[in-house]
């Protein structure tokens, strides 16, 4: 009788740790994203972002214009916000070129007509964020340089308003950034 006890003890233990443990995790299906000004202006998120139960975790959007040395806006102009360990050699990612090439590809944000941009990611909080910006259209508005852009990341850049639990907040940054002539 004794170890019947112990035995079904010992399972509702299990069973209640169990369901308490497996429902504090989340899978959310779309990182949170804001409206952009202008329906025209194409944004990129990472889409399904997987989070791990205890691990903090930030909204990061970056949003702004392009410009050439003129000062025109720029339409064209592809914009990916770079994950963490991503190792570049000159403005060139590293890797399997196929992957390099699905995630330039998917992860792109291009600018409009006015020069206008905006990418978004979820990742573990971070002390900067990096942008690669790539001419890829050829001489459509010009040959103008690819750069890689370092944007620290500040407190005063961080919206905690919907911050809570592991979400550490929103960093929003707006941006202006001018390309040289190749």
């Amino acid at each position: 009788m004794k170890v019947k006890f112990l035995k079904l003890k010992n399972w509702l233990l299990v069973s209640v740790m169990g369901a308490l443990g497996l429902s504090g995790c989340q899978c959310h299906k779309k990182a949170a994203q804001t409206e952009p000004e202008s329906e025209s202006i194409e944004v990129r998120d990472r889409g399904e972002v997987r989070l791990m139960y205890g691990v903090p975790t930030m909204n990061f959007q970056v949003y702004g214009k392009i410009t050439d040395a003129a000062g025109k806006p720029v339409r064209g102009i592809k914009v990916n916000m770079l994950e963490r360990g991503m190792e570049l050699q000159g403005t060139e990612l590293q890797g399997d070129p196929e992957r390099v090439k699905e995630f330039l590809e998917s992860t792109a944000a291009t600018t409009d007509r006015k020069g206008r941009f905006v990418v978004q990611n979820t990742s573990t909080p971070q002390e900067r964020v990096r942008l690669l910006v790539r001419d890829v259209d050829g001489t459509d508005n010009g040959s103008l340089k690819d750069r890689l852009i370092e944007v620290e990341v500040t407190p005063a850049d961080v919206d905690r308003t919907n911050a809570g639990g592991w979400n550490q907040g929103t960093f929003n940054k707006e941006l202006r950034i001018e390309l040289e002539n190749k």
